[in-house]
Order: C-alpha cells, then sequence, then structure tokens
C-alpha cells in the first residue's frame, strides 16, 4: 500500500523537528560545558536561527498545517497560536546569535558564556514546548477520526 501525502508530510515535519533537536543538543552541549570556540559556537547560534526560519515558513506558508486543518478544522485556532508564536522565536533565536561582545576582553566573554547559556537554555526549553505541541496538533489532524464532526 503507498503512503500518503499526509503520513509523508507529517514524517518530514517529524524529521525537522529531529534535525533541530540534533542542534540544539549540540548548541547546549558547548554553551554548558564551555567546549568548542566562541566562533563555533556563534556559528551554531547563527545556523539555528538560519534553520528556525526554514522551519517555520515550511509550517506557514501551505506546508503540513495547511492539510492537517483541511482533515481537522477544529485545530484551526490551535495551529494559528502556534504559528503566531514564531515570530517571537525567530526574534530571540537572532538576538542570542547577536550576543556576542565586541573585542576580547576575558570578563566580557565570560559574561556572554553565562548569558547566553541561561538565554539559550530558557529559549530551548520554549521551542521544545512549542514543537510538542504542534506534534500534537498534527498527530490529532492525521490520526484522530472524529467523522462528521471534524
Amino acid at each position: 500500500m503507498a503512503e500518503s501525502g499526509s503520513a509523508r508530510n507529517f514524517e518530514a515535519v517529524l524529521e525537522q523537528h529531529h534535525r533541530l533537536r540534533e542542534l540544539l543538543s549540540a548548541i547546549e552541549t558547548r554553551l554548558v560545558e564551555q567546549s568548542g570556540t566562541f566562533e563555533e559556537v556563534c556559528g551554531l547560534l547563527a545556523k539555528l536561527g538560519d534553520q528556525l526560519v526554514k522551519h517555520f515558513a515550511t509550517e506557514e506558508e501551505g506546508g503540513y498545517f495547511s492539510e492537517a486543518l483541511e482533515h481537522a478544522p477544529r485545530l484551526f485556532e490551535r495551529a494559528n497560536a502556534l504559528m503566531a508564536q514564531h515570530p517571537l522565536m525567530l526574534r530571540e533565536a537572532k538576538a542570542l546569535a547577536d550576543l556576542a561582545p565586541g573585542g576580547g576582553d576575558p570578563a566580557a566573554i565570560e559574561k556572554w558564556w553565562a548569558e547566553t547559556r541561561s538565554r539559550f537554555l530558557a529559549f530551548k526549553a520554549e521551542l521544545m514546548r512549542h514543537e510538542h505541541h504542534e506534534n500534537v496538533v498534527l498527530q490529532e489532524a492525521f490520526h484522530t477520526d472524529i467523522g462528521h464532526l471534524d
């Protein structure tokens, strides 16, 4: 039996979420352990912002959320609330990438590690909650059949 477009889209979304989690884990490890170079961490934070821009665009531009809502219009309000969070998350991701201190002052760099670690961990927790809620909406849309009540 051939896999449906909905199932393929759902699997693609889960794969995007997996790649995001891997990148978040790599950043967290470097920030918590202060491993890697300052430049490497800044590059990973910039990559996170880029990846989120693409990921959120996929969701918003007729991607899997629109297909999910075709199956389950009852989820429209929840999906819109999740999409409304995207600009805020993108701003915070950009702000994290822009925290880099100028010059080579050791005190400024140590402060950067601490502030970036704290803000990143809060951001990661919020993003993981957001992605979890997206997954729940998608699972409800594609795996719950409530017949004529949709």
